[in-house]
């Protein structure tokens, strides 16, 4: 009896299977490999799609071949019979239920410890072309938001007005995710966090934006045509920032900046991020938590690895002491989260290469807006 690899789900939340198969659908579907074929299995509905999408290797099979099935784990079985299978790996995530029935019915049901797919750390060619396109989309989301809140004025208690109402984090990531929208990309999650919103990294921000204070802008597009993401973050103030926000601005931007420049194959993937955080200390900007309770300074890795996933391997964190090999494509974004003001980050993603990273954002660097 053969081994073969198997994954169950479908390819818009198993970035594993999207790889794999090289289709994406919203519903489920089978793919497994062994040493000797590669296979899709999919509905009716999907058929001729699917016939389309795959790679030529992959044979594209009709999920009635195997009779009527009636669960994922009769479909696996029949599957296995028909190719002489008795061992199967799957990724970590496969569901319990069906590898227990699976069990039940005599196979072998192994889970691969860490990634299913470790080369899809180092991307191709083909593969940059696609989160290129998916930052461009991301690029083109952030020009918008520039030019709202350049073109916003500014109200007596300080408040922006854009076209006519009052200006809050939602009308702006809604205007954001639209330009996405129409491009063709997915947004999730975008982020738009003015003020004291900002403090905490991931809070998407709500209600009115203010002059003088920080706008954290994070967006992170999935282009729906190839499932790469794209992934930036800009920190604005309409008209002047404090000394402060001003203050946190340039520390960010140099760590940032600096960082980038040791990004390179052979680089430790620790000591970045500890040398951007030197960096932000030099400026007295300290990690800890503050009178209140609340952490403080920067306490988030220094990036993460962006391709089928919005957070993959490689992180740029104190607890990976790995070195980078080239080929990985990563975030740099440093930040800065005091509740007393706010928060500072900003973000690009770079290829890492040989002798130096390729940055991969065309957002400049965006600060004060008058």
């Amino acid at each position: 009896m053969k081994k073969a690899r198997f994954i169950y789900g479908n390819g818009t939340t198993s970035a594993d299977l999207r790889y794999g198969s090289g289709f994406d659908a919203p519903d489920d579907f089978l793919y497994f490999e062994s040493d000797e074929e590669r296979v899709t299995i999919v509905s009716t509905l999907e058929f001729d799609r699917a016939r389309s999408a795959v790679p030529e290797e992959c044979q594209v099979r009709n999920l009635s071949d195997f009779g009527q099935v009636r669960s994922p784990a009769e479909l696996i079985a029949a599957v296995a019979k028909t190719y002489q299978i008795g061992e199967i790996a799957v990724p970590q995530t496969f569901p319990l239920l069906i590898a227990d029935e699976l069990r039940r019915r005599g196979l072998s049901v192994t889970p691969v410890a860490g990634c299913f797919y470790p080369q899809r750390e180092f991307k191709t060619p083909a593969e940059v072309v696609k989160i290129l396109a998916a930052e461009a989309i991301a690029d083109l989301a952030m020009k918008t938001v520039a030019e709202i809140l350049g073109a916003a004025t500014i109200d007596d208690d300080l408040s922006l007005r854009w076209n006519g109402e009052i200006l809050t984090s939602e009308i702006l990531r809604g205007e954001a995710d639209a330009c996405m929208i129409r491009r063709g990309a997915l947004p999730d999650g975008t982020i738009v966090a003015g003020g004291i919103h900002g403090a905490c990294p991931h809070c998407r921000g709500e209600g009115t934006l203010f002059a003088g204070q920080p706008i954290v802008v994070d967006i992170f597009p999935r282009d729906l045509a190839s499932g790469y993401w794209g992934d930036l973050t800009r920190t604005f103030v309409k008209g002047k920032a404090s000394a402060i926000v001003r203050a946190a601005h340039d520390a960010v931007t140099e760590a940032k900046l600096r960082a980038e420049d040791r990004v390179r194959a052979g680089a430790n993937a620790a000591q970045l991020h500890q040398y951007a955080a030197s960096i932000l200390e030099k400026h007295g900007f300290h990690t800890g938590i503050d009178s209140d309770g609340y952490a403080c300074g920067f306490f988030h890795s220094l990036g993460h690895g962006v391709g089928l996933e919005i957070h993959e391997t490689p992180r740029l964190s104190s607890r990976n002491n790995n070195n980078l090999a080239g080929g990985e494509v990563v975030s740099v974004e440093p930040g800065l989260y005091y509740h007393s003001w706010g928060g500072m980050r900003n973000e690009d993603l770079v290829l890492v290469e040989k002798e130096s990273c390729r940055v991969l954002t065309g957002t400049p660097e965006y600060f004060e807006l008058a």
